[in-house]
């Protein structure tokens, strides 16, 4: 048994293919299927359903898969720590990263970053928290930015910065006659909110659940979106009100119909994380600090006297 033959297996599995298998392992189709088949004679069982399209693995090659993946990280993981140890920041790093944060917070960062290690390839997926964690545990993403804190003991987290909630009203709302508003200003009945699933529309809920109703909804309209740049345009149109984290309220045109919560401020802790497998200390570091380095004034790694931490609702993953 090879680490060779298991990175065939894998990519057999990932593809669906033998021959795109190959392609990927820059092999012949034969070549491969030869040490698969040498692998699975070694181990007396067979891993794939040759009669399916996809290929699909076996019942028994499902448990060989998981231990395969396992072992070939592990390798990957050795010369990682050496390169690490040796200031090497080279190799590539999978980061998941959740939708209300990625188009605003990748920008901020990440040209500076790939300009300073140009051999590092990170690789960022967008993604809910829940799907996020559970590709971290199954080692197939290296690290996570999320809405903290996650109740989960193997998951490590470093936290970034602390994020205030704005509110964005439609014109002529009756709220943007306040300064600043209160949470028992906010109706349950008059947000517009995220699709289920992200933890943003939980905390939005706990903010608005139970409210007095300032103004009457419009009933006929019910709308959730999985975008917060769908649901500023909807605003745009004269829907309601929404909440929004401080910076996906950058680029919003009006700044008039913004408004800030008086004290004390809702804010969402944001942070970084991993588990345990994930042992590149250095290049940990440098990720922290670069993000760290690029936010703009406004937000900090700790949370001020003023705010209150909104906790995710998401968090108590099973």
């Amino acid at each position: 048994m090879t680490l060779t033959q298991l990175e065939y297996i894998l990519a057999v599995v990932d593809t669906g293919s033998f021959s795109q298998a190959a392609r990927q392992c820059h092999v012949t189709q034969p070549t491969l299927s030869m040490q698969i088949q040498k692998l699975e004679d070694e181990l007396g069982v067979v891993i794939f359903d040759r009669t399916k399209q996809p290929i699909k693995p076996t019942s028994i090659g499902e448990e060989i898969l998981q231990q395969a993946r396992l072992v070939v990280k592990g390798s990957q993981h050795l010369k990682e720590i050496v390169d690490d140890a040796k200031g090497s920041l080279k190799g590539e790093l999978r980061i998941g990263i959740i939708p209300t944060l990625a188009p605003y917070l990748l920008p901020l960062f990440l040209k500076k970053m790939k300009d300073v290690y140009k051999n590092l390839h990170l690789t960022f997926e967008e993604l809910q928290t829940e799907t996020m964690v559970e590709k971290i545990r199954s080692h197939n993403l290296d690290l996570g930015i999320v809405v903290t804190p996650i109740d989960d003991l193997n998951i490590a987290s470093h936290v970034l910065f602390y994020e205030p909630f704005m509110a964005y009203f439609a014109k002529g709302h009756p709220l943007l006659n306040k300064k600043s508003i209160d949470e028992k200003d906010l109706s349950v009945d008059d947000v517009l909110l995220l699709n289920e699933g992200h933890c943003f529309r939980e905390q939005s809920l706990s903010l608005c659940r139970n409210k007095k109703q300032i103004v009457s909804a419009d009933k006929t309209f019910t709308f959730e979106s999985g975008s917060l740049e769908t649901l500023k345009k909807l605003v745009d149109q004269g829907e309601n009100f929404t909440l929004l984290p401080w910076l996906a309220t950058f680029d919003v045109q009006d700044k008039k119909r913004l408004r800030a919560f008086s004290d004390p401020i809702p804010t969402r802790e944001v942070s970084l994380i991993h588990g345990p497998h994930f042992q590149r200390k250095a290049l940990l570091k440098a990720l922290v600090e670069n993000i760290k380095k690029n936010l703009p004034e406004g937000l900090s790694s700790s949370r001020n006297k003023n705010q209150m931490k909104v906790d995710n609702p998401l968090g108590h993953i099973k």
